[in-house]
């Protein structure tokens, strides 16, 4: 992220007067409408508050929200469980990089035999049961309402799952206390893709061999799978990046842009001078946006 900050203060910013930071305990997600979920409804309020004061001390001019990964979703329900007048007088833009709108195929294999992300001497058995009590890591298994249906994305001696089938694979897998949270509190919260009339721009990498299906052996799931890839940025399919696109194709009053950028991983977007260079481009853009408006007025 430091490269990322540093870049913006290039062109500007200053950290406490208009460039504003909103971290964030990523283990705990959110919830479905009528469950309670107070640490991620505490960060909600907590950067409203924190949007309406560098609104105001910045003489009204309304936000540029910038995400990363799992920080996308999370704005999104922000969005839309505000007002239109509130969005309308305080959010300018909503910039989403490497955002995982349908999930990942990729969380599938966390769950079900642990993921060390490339740390050496690490076994992912060791790390399983801490990943699967995380919240936002049942948020981000492949949603049925990105990822296609009936297409197998972890296939065994027994049978294969497909989106449609997280609940069975967590039964399957070892994990059953997992079925009900993900049935109650994850399903109703990605059966949509709210979209937040603020304009929205997505910047991604592509062309980054990503898990798309998992294969697992006789061993079961206390071994590696084997893995076929496809296209993404390395963790996050193209199929969950693209995922605005489709579902808001027909909607109106929404504008929204796509940037894809050859050969960038999910993480390296934060740092790769070709990816800071097209961001920062676009955050100018809007600025210059905010400014002609100003004149104009």
């Amino acid at each position: 992220m430091e490269p990322l900050v540093r870049s913006l203060e290039k062109v500007g910013y200053v950290s406490g007067s208009n460039l504003f930071g909103a971290p964030y305990d990523f283990r705990y997600g959110l919830a479905a409408e009528g469950h309670l979920s107070n640490v991620g409804s505490k960060f909600l309020s907590d950067l409203k508050n924190l949007i309406e004061s560098a609104s105001n001390s910045n003489g009204g001019r309304p936000v540029i929200l910038l995400s990363h990964s799992l920080g996308g979703l999370f704005v999104l329900q922000f969005l839309d469980r505000n007002p239109t007048s509130w969005r309308s007088k305080y959010i300018k833009h909503f910039i989403a990089l490497s955002a995982p709108w349908g999930g990942t195929v990729e969380e599938m294999r966390t769950f079900a035999s642990g993921n060390a992300f490339g740390v050496p001497l690490v076994d992912p058995l060791l790390v399983r049961e801490e990943q699967r009590s995380c919240s936002t890591n049942l948020w981000l298994m492949p949603s049925p309402q990105v990822f296609n249906r009936t297409k197998p994305l972890v296939i065994t001696k027994n049978g294969s799952y497909s989106s449609s089938d997280i609940a069975q694979f967590l039964q399957d897998i070892g994990f059953p206390e997992g079925v009900r949270p993900y049935k109650t509190r994850v399903l109703p919260l990605v059966q949509s893709l709210p979209n937040p009339q603020v304009p929205v721009t997505c910047i991604f990498g592509s062309g980054v061999k990503t898990p798309e299906t998992l294969f697992y052996g006789d061993c079961g799931f206390d071994k590696r799978p084997e893995v076929v890839y496809g296209d993404g940025d390395g963790t996050v399919n193209m199929v969950s990046l693209m995922a605005l696109e489709s579902a808001w194709d027909s909607r109106e009053n929404q504008s929204l842009k796509v940037i894809k950028i050859p050969g960038v991983s999910h993480t390296s977007i934060l740092k790769d001078g070709t990816a800071l260079d097209r961001i920062i481009s676009e955050i100018s853009s809007i600025n210059y946006e905010i400014s002609s408006n100003s004149l104009l007025r």
